[in-house]
C-alpha cells in the first residue's frame, strides 16, 4: 500500500548491496502486481499468499512461473478448518501412509513446491509437521488433492479495507 514501487526499489537496492539474499511480496495480485512487475528490475523471488488445497492460486502461480517465483503458503492448513482437514482423501491417504491428515496436506504442499511454515507452539505438532519426508504421494494422489480446489479463501478482506488498516499503522506525516 502507499508507495509500494518505492518500497520495491529500496528492496532491490538492499539486494544489490548484499544486505538481503532475496526479495518478495505478500498478498500482491491484480493491477498492483502488474504495475510492480512492469517497473521492477528484479522480479519477486518469493510470493507469500493464502494457499491450501481449497485455494491453490493456480492462476497466480502460472503468471509468476516465468520469473521462477517461489510460493510461501500462508494458511497452509486452511486456517485449521476441520472440513478441509477431514476431507475423505486426506483420511484415506493418512491411513495408507500411517500419517495424520495434516501431514498428508503438508506433504502435498512440499510436492507441489510450496514453502510451508505451519504455525504452532505445540511441541508435538512441530515434530509431526517435520515428519513428512519418509513417504511420497503418487502423482495420482497429488492430482486427487488438486481436485479439491474450490477457490475458497479464509482471509477475504477487500483491498480498500486493507489499505485503511495499513494506514492506521503508519506514523502521521
Amino acid at each position: 500500500f502507499g508507495d509500494y514501487l518505492g518500497a520495491w526499489q529500496a528492496m532491490e537496492k538492499a539486494l544489490d548491496e548484499g544486505k538481503v539474499r532475496s526479495i518478495g511480496l505478500s498478498n500482491f495480485d491484480g493491477d498492483r502486481l502488474d504495475n510492480l512487475l512492469n517497473h521492477a528490475n528484479v522480479k519477486p523471488q518469493v510470493m507469500q499468499v493464502e494457499l491450501h488445497p481449497y485455494y491453490q492460486q493456480n492462476d497466480l502461480k502460472a503468471k509468476m512461473a516465468q520469473y521462477g517465483t517461489k510460493f510461501e503458503s500462508w494458511y497452509p492448513l486452511g486456517h485449521g478448518d476441520s472440513t478441509l482437514i477431514n476431507e475423505p482423501v486426506f483420511t484415506k491417504l493418512a491411513q495408507k501412509y500411517g500419517k495424520s491428515n495434516v501431514q498428508i496436506i503438508l506433504r502435498w504442499h512440499i510436492q507441489k513446491g510450496n514453502i510451508v511454515f505451519p504455525k504452532t507452539t505445540n511441541l508435538q505438532h512441530m515434530k509431526d509437521n517435520i515428519d513428512i519426508f519418509d513417504f511420497e504421494l503418487t502423482d495420482d494422489e497429488v492430482k486427487e488433492i488438486d481436485g479439491l480446489d474450490r477457490n475458497k479463501r479464509y482471509f477475504n478482506v477487500p483491498l480498500a479495507q486493507q489499505e485503511a488498516m495499513f494506514k492506521s499503522f503508519r506514523p502521521a506525516d
